[in-house]
């Protein structure tokens, strides 16, 4: 098992990149996944227009799937109508609207930069010791 973790490790940190590229690519898949609208494709042509790694990037927008998506909802609307609270109108579908699309994304945002010091650690900590 532990040899196994290595081998993926390896494989993650074997791309040309350094370990702010390889990081900013998954954390930016990892938003791109959870912010509506958006997802593998989207992921895709950004990695494209930015030069980023591609499969890290869509191995984070794929994070979001069908599986996950209504965990992903549901915490972005308990978010967003935890912090935006009695500002919104009780009722309105307007409401419901506004306060789940903060919660997404502000559940992106902290989701993308969990992903980016996780696979920032990772690379860093992989790079050093090749050499």
């Amino acid at each position: 098992m532990k040899e196994k973790l290595k081998s993926r490790a390896r494989a993650v940190v074997s791309f040309k990149a350094s370990p702010h590229r390889l990081a900013l690519a998954f954390g930016l898949g990892i938003a791109l996944g959870i912010i509506p609208g958006t997802g593998a494709i989207v992921a895709a042509g950004a990695a494209a227009a930015f030069k980023l790694n591609l499969p890290l990037m869509v191995a984070g927008a794929l994070l979001t799937n069908p599986l996950t998506v209504p965990l992903v909802y549901a915490g972005s609307f308990f978010l967003g109508h935890w912090l935006l609270g009695d500002w919104l109108p009780a009722g309105r579908i307007s409401s419901i609207l506004l306060g789940t699309l903060t919660g997404n994304l502000l559940l992106a945002a902290g989701m993308g930069l969990a992903g980016y010091l996780i696979v920032f650690g990772i690379s860093s900590l992989s790079k050093r010791g090749c050499k």
